[in-house]
């Protein structure tokens, strides 16, 4: 506008008052304009551009790294490229001239803050004459979707064969216990908690130790992960916790042997998940990204089988007893209970003695106090 105005002025005085030099002078600035418009119209740059994002599962507070390739369909001039990222910054890179068939590669980092579903692009090419007076812009590919996980923290799920801990002692103890009919399948020594039934007596009154005896099908373990999602029962952060610490169930899920691989329910509110393979996991973590308090939602009701051992382990936020057993007597009142409170509260909590209640005013303590219940035991429980 600058060139366009002051030609026209010059232009005109030049005229008005026979002066060459001043009329050669705005007719050299209308004449740049009008060159700069014509190269930067017929300059027509095809690039496709594609996205490589790493960590391919990140979790929210994680840097993201992406990288960049802008495949070039024609010759391309020198010129400006703009990828815009969340809350509408962009990214700007300078693309040097390139013939057709090249490929130009570029990087950058953008850090997330929250779970959910993050945007990447959509991108431009921006085109410039060489002294800049005239320019523009072109869309280029589509943009890049990337769900951001919940935190998390590692930690084990209380698999009576491979775990120990305070709470797999008192699952084992409780499937020792448990009478069976079942098929007969070896004998093994005896171990504190077995149940004396199981005793064989015959076989141990020809060695020096107790034996009993193991069946084809033991009693099956039911466990449920049940995340409260009602919104009287949390602060903004103490929610964002608790779906962090139900994040953490559901990695441990994916970190399982195969060989003693253990299903997992998971209750979101109205949502409930079967996991019965690792690839299952990766549903509850994308539901999890997303998901929010709610004041309407009816809490989702499962399908238990009587004769397995329910174990339950119900994350929550305030210390409301009532709230906690409605949550229990709803999911099918498991035989054991772990409850995990997320909010800071001075609320008494009167909840059956044998319920194992933790506390997590951080992941870090909440990991800390979890594999005091359950953590990776160095040798298989037989």
């Amino acid at each position: 506008m600058v060139f366009v105005v002051g030609g026209l002025s010059t232009f005109a005085v030049g005229r008005l008052f026979g002066l060459a030099e001043l009329f050669i002078m705005g007719a050299a600035l209308i004449t740049c304009v009008i060159v700069a418009v014509l190269l930067v119209s017929i300059q027509r740059p095809n690039i496709e551009i594609g996205r490589h994002v790493q960590p391919a599962e990140p979790e929210a507070g994680q840097t993201l790294h992406i990288g960049l390739s802008l495949h070039t369909n024609s010759r391309v001039p020198a010129c400006d490229v703009y990828e815009f990222v969340e809350d509408g910054g962009k990214v700007h890179i300078a693309l040097a001239p390139l013939p057709s068939g090249q490929v130009a590669r570029a990087n950058y980092q953008i850090a997330t803050h929250h779970r959910g579903n993050l945007i990447l692009g959509p991108s431009i090419v921006e085109l410039s004459d060489p002294l800049g007076l005239s320019r523009r812009s072109k869309p280029l590919g589509q943009t890049t979707e990337v769900t951001v996980f919940p935190q998390s923290v590692t930690i084990d799920l209380p698999h009576p064969v491979t775990s120990n801990g305070d709470l797999v002692d008192f699952i084992r103890r409780a499937i020792r216990h448990q009478p069976t009919s079942s098929e007969f399948k070896s004998i093994r020594e005896y171990s504190t908690g077995d149940d004396p039934r199981r005793i064989n007596w015959k076989v141990s009154a020809k060695r020096e130790d107790l034996v009993v005896n193991e069946y084809e099908n033991e009693l099956e373990l039911d466990l449920q992960v049940v995340l409260d999602t009602q919104s009287q029962s949390y602060s903004p952060e103490g929610f964002e916790r608790a779906v962090s610490v139900a994040a953490s169930f559901a990695r441990s899920v994916s970190r399982q042997d195969d060989d003693n691989f253990m299903k997992v329910g998971f209750t979101c509110g109205s949502r409930h998940f079967d996991i019965t393979t690792v690839a299952q996991s990766e549903e509850v973590l994308k539901h999890l990204a997303e998901v929010d308090t709610s004041t309407h939602k009816v809490f989702s009701s499962t399908q238990r089988e009587p004769a397995h051992l329910k174990v339950d382990i119900i994350i929550s936020g305030k210390k409301d007893s009532q709230r906690i057993e409605s949550i229990w007597t709803h999911n099918g009142s498991a035989r054991i209970v772990a409850v995990i409170f997320c909010e800071d509260s001075t609320s008494p909590v009167n909840l059956p003695p044998h319920w194992f209640v933790l506390s997590c005013q951080h992941l870090e303590q909440f990991a800390e106090n979890w594999r005091s219940l359950s953590s990776q035991s160095a040798e298989p429980f037989v």
